[in-house]
């Protein structure tokens, strides 16, 4: 089953074409990756499927509705079943972990008392137990990273988008956390879309791998493909 579904897809800033026709189709529970360097355009599909940004041309579908068209953004942001992870994780400083994780809940109109509930069971997902009254500035940068995690699971997305949310971690505890993204994956089901320039978190992470460079797919494929890839043009520089 197709959850989302870009369709001749292109987007500008100012001049410069960053998205260049893209046309692509993701399903349910599959770990997408998006590998390629600064500026190839990855982040600008997450935003385009997030809703932060309308494609100039083409159109992009969600769970069979449309969302986006020649942009105009036709399903709002909320509406789209989605989960995101920033890169800065963008954690409110003063609010507490339960209360970050409550205020995506509190948008979507979840009653209070399935709010409770609902911020205990993902905080438990995650290996959080204990840390719902604490404030980001008082965890580890792991741990915020699970906070994270937690806000964009609590609604139960069909979806979830991030941007390369491990790059700023040391070696150690970004591989731990790869570990810790595949288990909740395993154990909740989600679709992963997962944007990054790292090979080896791309081969860690993927069931199912794409590679772009200036705006465009070069290759859609299996880690295995992908490998291939980054070999031939190695040999042929």
């Amino acid at each position: 089953m197709t959850i989302i579904r870009l369709d001749s897809v292109t987007k500008f800033y100012g001049q410069i074409k960053i998205i260049d026709d893209i046309s692509l189709k993701i399903k349910l529970g599959e770990r997408l990756i998006i590998l390629g360097p600064s500026g190839c355009g990855k982040t600008t599909i997450l935003r385009l499927i997030a809703g932060l940004i309308a494609p100039d041309e083409g159109k992009i579908v969600i769970e069979g509705e449309l969302a986006s068209e020649n942009g105009q953004i036709l399903l709002p942001p909320e509406q789209r079943n989605l989960g995101m992870v920033f890169q800065d994780l963008a954690l409110w400083p003063h609010f507490s972990v339960a209360g970050n994780i409550e205020f995506g809940l509190k948008a979507i109109g979840m009653p209070l008392r399935e709010r409770k509930i609902r911020i205990m069971d993902t905080l438990k997902l995650v290996g959080l137990e204990g840390f719902a009254e604490r404030k980001p500035g008082e965890l580890s940068g792991g741990q915020q990273q699970r906070v994270a995690l937690a806000r964009a699971l609590a609604s139960r997305p069909g979806a979830l988008l991030m941007d390369e949310p491990l790059s700023s971690l040391d070696p150690e505890l970004n591989i731990r956390l790869r570990k810790e993204v595949l288990r909740l994956h395993e154990k909740s089901g989600f679709t992963l879309l997962y944007v990054t320039h790292d090979r080896e978190e791309a081969w860690a992470l993927s069931n199912r791998m794409i590679l772009m460079r200036k705006g465009r797919i070069e290759i859609d494929g299996s880690v295995e493909e992908a490998r291939d890839y980054f070999n031939r043009d190695l040999l042929e520089r």
